[in-house]
């Protein structure tokens, strides 16, 4: 009986040094690598996402709403705290705008996420509103949207967008962008909106949309009251829910998270259909097809409705510590391919690596966005662009629309 309940109590002392062991493991992981165990939820809703909701369908929040087509964007007079204003069309601005630019102006109209909506900081601190005063000759208009992809960037130029007849469309992407091709409700994929939205996928080489699955705001109410159908058939078209872990009852062990976690990464470093191969954009993910697809689509319709698209890379915290130390750029499989199409672009990093070498990091960010100092040197790289390649005139424009960049 004693060397029973020896060998017991040995079991139990092990099991919980196996735990405890574990559990450090996991806050190491998170503070050292940045790697947190978050399971998608597939039955239920977490307590923020229920609160969030309740906003929305009871109309308190003021400054991001529902849209059918898009899945969110910004409230016709919108405001948050003493940040963010929108006008009475939902664009992030402090005065009207008429859909036809007046003749001595040079009309930019900007679509992106929110490096391109400018984050964190106030109205005119955003790199557009600086534009704006490094050249009174420009009309820079902010159409980001926190939280977009790419393909809710194209699907506002088409429906908001392009009425305004700009001269000049920038396509802002920022590279973690890629993850939102493929996503369709976001908690799929990471933290906030707990908002349905369109995604794109490709077939016989063509673009086809996936409209967005909830059109109708009260849908949501359907989704509060009965999570687990609709989750489910938001997970079909989504890369992430099928991708990432599913939470379970054997979440309570942090041996089985940690174990959950170690097995997500090493899946991601070695399947052929993940995201990021060998620490770049992998080109033969469907997210990278998509994405592709998506810029050849944005960059025709901008053509085709005869403005010049440019398209503009941000670099995130991450990007500019990575190209600063080793001079690698995630994004550089896109690059090849706007120089295989002649695509214009402008990468961002040169902008930093000409005015912030010596610019400590946190100088240039909030906390995940650029401060107004970061905008700053964001506008100057692109005024730099636009003044080299004489885009400051209409005429300069006009004659690059449909001319190939490099070509003579």
């Amino acid at each position: 009986m004693k060397k029973m309940l020896f060998s017991l109590l040995a079991v139990i002392l092990l099991y919980v040094s196996l735990e405890l062991c574990s559990l450090l493991g996991l806050g190491l992981l998170k503070r050292v690598r940045n790697l947190e165990y978050k399971p998608v939820l597939t039955t239920v809703l977490s307590p923020d996402h229920l609160k969030t909701l309740q906003d929305l369908i009871n109309g308190k929040a003021t400054y991001l709403m529902h849209s059918p087509m898009l899945g969110w964007s910004i409230k016709p007079n919108g405001f948050w705290q003493d940040l963010y204003r929108a006008n009475s069309k939902g664009i992030r601005a402090n005065k009207e705008y008429q859909f036809s630019p007046d003749e001595k102006i040079i009309r930019v109209a900007t679509f992106g996420d929110s490096f391109t909506h400018g984050e964190e900081v106030k109205n005119d601190d955003t790199w557009q509103e600086q534009l704006n005063r490094l050249d009174h000759n420009l009309e820079v208009i902010n159409f980001g949207v926190g939280g977009y992809g790419l393909d809710q960037s194209f699907l506002r130029y088409k429906t908001e967008g392009k009425i305004y007849h700009p001269h000049i469309v920038l396509i802002g992407f920022m590279q973690e962008n890629i993850n939102r091709s493929v996503n369709v409700f976001r908690p799929f994929y990471t933290e906030g909106l707990p908002l349905t939205k369109p995604r794109f996928i490709v077939e016989d080489d063509a673009l086809i949309l996936l409209p967005n699955p909830l059109t109708d705001l009260t849908d949501y109410k359907k989704l509060l009251n009965n999570p687990a159908p609709l989750l489910s058939q938001f997970g079909r078209n989504d890369f992430h829910f099928s991708a990432r872990s599913k939470a379970s009852v054997f979440d309570v062990s942090p041996s089985f998270r940690i174990l959950k976690l170690i097995y997500q990464k090493l899946y991601a470093r070695y399947d052929d259909k993940s995201i990021y191969k060998g620490g770049y954009l992998n080109t033969k993910a469907e997210a990278f097809v998509i994405t592709r697809k998506l810029f050849d689509g944005f960059y025709a319709e901008a053509q085709h409705n005869n403005s010049l698209p440019i398209i503009v890379l941000f670099p995130c915290r991450e990007d500019i510590q990575g190209y600063f130390k080793y001079k690698t750029k995630v994004y550089a499989p896109l690059i090849n391919y706007f120089v295989s199409e002649h695509y214009r672009y402008i990468d961002l990093l040169d902008a930093f690596e000409k005015h912030a070498q010596s610019v400590p990091l946190k100088d240039l960010f909030v906390q995940d966005h650029y401060s107004s100092l970061g905008n700053s040197i964001v506008a100057q790289g692109l005024l730099d662009y636009l003044t080299e390649n004489r885009l400051l005139n209409p005429q300069g424009i006009q004659s690059s629309i449909h001319k190939k960049q490099g070509s003579m």
